[in-house]
């Protein structure tokens, strides 16, 4: 009804759709003949998108990420930010972090945070809060250890880290045979959180890793419990629907787009929202009782998952678990540049100047089960030093320039 009155794009949307008349009846039985909403369209009627009751000393402009493309700018008010705030209070909660404790946040980017060149109100502020940062942008060897010796001496309960981030500094420890102190949980954030990167950091740092999902444009969405079963997706905050590629509601266990409405942000209402997301949802229920729909998991991007010739969509998780527990690959990236081209970008844990000879049997066996799905297409193998994160300082192990 909020955006019905008082914002000009959906007072016409909604209309069309149904959903209301001239007498303000709302229809929810016809929301899903509501058009999706994406990043485009934000930027091209974004005048049209902003609510004509905004109250300008309680707003704030944030950015979508960008890492799909040119990021889209979103308006958010007080009622969003302390909606948010409370869910990501939630999350901590549940595991086993409370406000106050010590907690480390190995977070950002170029656009988030420069350590060393904050304010001082924003220093003042981690320190009341008990919180160090670390950039995650740029970490080398001298970096990381000298992160392991802040968490030592730091100790937090919690650590709140980038999913690429803390995979990486579980890698360097383990390489390093270093010692690091066991905080009570590690909660990840902003990437997918893969079987093999779980086991990984839970392994080095001897503790339970939280998957967290959410995004800038419409904060956290949701979370673990200390089942581990799923994510609770935060229902009071977030209305989330995953679709197939004809815009029907998939199955529990089906993969589908991920599609958000935002129900706390009034000064710029998000109603249907294309995140970019793939995932989908649990067969069963939570047993920890909470009641909240529960995702099985968050896939990766919609770009994250290749096509091929005749239009079916291969599932990126296919590619990269082709990848997975060879110890001489360090870091990878898989690219679809074309459909019958695919670019594997490695980055080998050990130096020798015949690795493709050496592991030619490997290399062979990957691409002939990449054949598999795609059909019939080139792989080539490009061996490199590193592989940068993009510019929002995630890491993507899979791109597809078709999808």
């Amino acid at each position: 009804m909020h955006a019905c009155r008082h914002v000009p794009y959906y007072r016409k949307v909604l209309s069309d759709a149904g959903i209301t008349n001239g007498n303000g009846i709302v229809r929810l039985d016809h929301f899903c003949q509501i058009p999706l909403l994406d990043k485009d369209t934000i930027r091209l009627r974004f005048g049209n998108l902003k609510s004509d009751v905004l109250d300008a000393s309680h707003l704030h402009e944030n950015t979508s990420g960008g890492s799909t493309g040119e990021p889209a700018r979103f308006l958010q008010d007080k009622i969003y930010s302390e909606m948010s705030n409370a869910a990501k209070t939630l999350d901590d909660i549940w595991s086993g972090y409370s406000q106050g404790e010590r907690k480390v946040i190995l977070w950002g980017s170029e656009r988030d945070m420069l350590v060393g060149r904050e304010t001082l109100k924003t220093r003042l502020g981690r320190l009341l809060r008990n919180e160090i940062w670390l950039n995650s942008y740029r970490m080398s060897n001298e970096t990381l250890r000298a992160y392991v010796e802040k968490i030592n001496s730091f100790k937090p309960v919690q650590i709140l880290a980038y999913v690429e981030s803390i995979y990486e500094l579980s890698k360097f420890i383990e390489r390093e045979n270093l010692s690091i102190y066991s905080p009570h949980a590690i909660m990840t954030s902003a990437g997918t959180l893969l079987p093999h990167m779980r086991q990984k950091i839970e392994k080095v740092f001897n503790t339970s890793v939280f998957n967290r999902y959410g995004s800038r444009e419409v904060g956290d969405i949701a979370c673990e419990c200390n089942l581990h079963k799923g994510l609770h997706v935060s229902a009071p905050t977030h209305y989330l629907e995953i679709l197939r590629e004809d815009g029907t509601a998939a199955d529990a266990g089906e993969i589908g787009e991920i599609v958000i409405t935002l129900l706390t942000n009034y000064s710029m209402p998000l109603i249907r929202y294309r995140i970019g997301d793939m995932g989908m949802w649990a067969k069963e229920p939570c047993s920890c009782g909470r009641g909240w729909p529960v995702l099985a998991e968050v896939t990766g991007r919609v770009t994250d998952n290749f096509r091929s010739k005749d239009g079916t969509i291969i599932y990126g998780g296919y590619v990269r678990q082709l990848l997975y527990y060879r110890d001489w690959i360090r870091k990878y990236q898989i690219i679809q540049e074309d459909y019958n081209l695919i670019s594997i970008l490695i980055v080998a844990s050990e130096q020798k100047q015949d690795l493709r000879e050496y592991y030619a049997r490997e290399l062979g066996e990957i691409a002939e089960k990449i054949k598999i799905v795609m059909g019939d297409c080139r792989v080539e193998y490009v061996f490199v030093n590193d592989i940068a994160p993009a510019q929002s300082g995630k890491f993507r192990y899979t791109i597809s320039k078709v999808a």
